[in-house]
C-alpha cells in the first residue's frame, strides 16, 4: 500500500527503492540494540510497544505531506521495520499465558 502511495505522489521507482533500502539497512544495527535492551523488559511492555510504535508509523505516514514527506516516509518505515522484531513475543506470552496442555485446547476452540 505504502508503494503505492509514494508513486502516486510523484516518486520513481528508484526513489522509492532507495528509502527501501535505506530503512532495512538502517534497521539491522537498531534490530540488535532493542533486542539486547527487550532482554531485561518484560513481555507485556513489548506488547504495548508493538501498538504503540504501529499507531506512531501510521501518524507518520498521514503526516508525509509536502517538503518533509520523504522524512516523515522514511521515518515510518523505520519504525514500523522496528516493530517487526517484537512480533515474536506474541508467541512467548501464549506460552506463558497458555500452558502446553491447554494450548492444543485454545488452538483448536474446544
Amino acid at each position: 500500500m505504502l508503494p503505492m502511495y509514494m508513486f502516486m505522489t510523484d516518486y520513481t521507482v528508484l526513489e522509492v527503492g532507495i528509502i527501501f533500502t535505506l530503512v532495512h539497512v538502517l534497521s539491522i544495527p537498531v534490530t540488535y540494540v532493542v533486542g539486547k535492551i527487550f532482554d531485561k523488559v518484560a513481555i507485556r511492555h513489548g506488547l504495548v510497544l508493538i501498538d504503540g510504535f504501529d499507531g506512531i508509523s501510521t501518524i507518520l505516514y498521514g503526516l508525509a505531506y509536502g517538503p518533509i514527506a520523504p522524512l516523515m516516509l522514511f521515518l515510518g518505515l523505520l519504525i514500523e521495520d522496528i516493530t517487526t522484531i517484537f512480533y515474536p513475543l506474541y508467541q512467548a506470552a501464549e506460552r506463558i499465558l497458555y500452558p502446553e496442555g491447554k494450548m492444543k485446547e485454545v488452538l483448536l476452540g474446544i
